[in-house]
């Protein structure tokens, strides 16, 4: 079965959940990082996309870019087309990718692992990036990693507004972004620095909805982007949406 096939699902026991596809291209709108079930006014709650997906690239000491993300946009256009694909996936505990990077995929090793808090809205991604010979952290390389952020109903589609709120409150290690008024706060907790450098990512195309004769193109807002320094050792970025859980972080 094609990576693009192959989905995984990490629910947090409380009605929300992160999800995607093995090869990391979103295919559904339910594919998220982080959606999450909040009290509703029609419904015992509602669900809500918050943090989409991320666009992550690895930044070596030599001055090469590596994508270590991939998106399908619209009309069929996969991007960046030269971006790192992974070499092994595996789902238990939780996803785990393995990808190689350098010297013809031998150099060293990035992994990327997805993790889920049950009984919590609280969604954590970790990269950890080492020499394939000894294992020790890769130094010199940077992680520079931008979240795509909503803030809609589960069942809708995002598209570019003058309402949405790019807007980051915090410092240090924790972030906080409130899209729009109706939905939950979004906390970032992360060990990474912050640079706040808004932007809209237009016409991710989600195959899975167009063959269902639905809504597929969806527009997607960045409010910045995080860098960690791989060679001090994993970097981490944890997502939440504001909660007493969350609020306790």
């Amino acid at each position: 079965m094609p990576a693009h096939s192959r989905e995984w699902l990490e629910p947090d026991g409380l009605g929300g959940f992160a999800s995607g596809t093995v090869d990391g291209i979103r295919t559904r709108r339910y594919h998220a990082l982080l959606l999450s079930a909040a009290p509703g006014t029609t419904a015992s709650f509602a669900r809500y996309a918050l943090v989409n997906g991320v666009e992550a690239r690895l930044e070596l000491a030599s001055g090469e870019r590596i994508a270590i993300t991939r998106q399908r946009y619209a009309p069929d256009v996969v991007a960046p087309p030269e971006a790192s694909l992974p070499i092994s996936f595996t789902r238990v505990p939780w996803p785990r990718w393995v990808h190689h990077i350098g010297d013809g995929g031998g150099a060293a090793e990035l992994a990327v692992e997805i993790v889920g808090v049950h009984g919590a809205p609280v969604v954590a991604v970790t990269w950890r990036a080492t020499t394939r010979t000894d294992g020790s952290p890769l130094q010199g390389a940077r992680l520079v990693v931008r979240p795509l952020l909503s803030g809609r109903d589960l069942h809708s589609t995002h598209h570019v507004n003058d309402a949405f709120r790019f807007d980051a409150d915090g410092g240090g290690g924790l972030w906080m972004w409130h899209p729009y008024d109706a939905v939950p706060r979004i906390v970032a907790l992360t060990n990474g620095s912050y640079r706040h450098d808004p932007v809209w990512y237009r016409d991710f195309q989600y195959d899975e909805e167009r063959a269902r004769g639905l809504d597929y193109l969806e527009d997607l807002a960045s409010p910045g982007e995080f860098t960690f320094d791989l060679g001090a050792g994993e970097a981490m970025l944890l997502v939440a949406a504001a909660s007493p859980a969350a609020d306790e972080l």
